[in-house]
């Protein structure tokens, strides 16, 4: 595999990682919520699974979760294209 497809790969790899934590943090900040009259959610930018509130409801957006898919791919896909763009660190001549 040449420079340029690992520099890439390892792009894609952190920006995915990124995106991912980005939509994991709402649900990790309301862990059980709902057991009281909280919400659990999950899903950033968009929400895409709502579970609680006083009348105890479940709520699920199939596309809010491709929307969030779309985003996350956006976002590797521009960590991995800056990691093609910004200058290798050689020290040698």
């Amino acid at each position: 595999m040449s420079t340029t497809a690992k520099r890439f790969n390892i792009g894609f790899a952190v920006g995915a990682v990124l995106a991912v934590s980005l939509n994991l943090m709402p649900y990790l900040r309301t862990l059980g919520a709902y057991k009281g009259d909280g919400f659990e959610i999950i899903g950033a930018p968009f929400v895409f699974r709502r579970l609680g509130g006083i009348a105890g409801i479940y709520e699920f957006s199939a596309i809010a979760l491709v929307a969030d898919i779309v985003v996350a791919l956006v976002i590797a896909l521009l960590v991995a294209y800056t990691c093609l763009r910004v200058p290798r660190g050689d020290s040698s001549p």
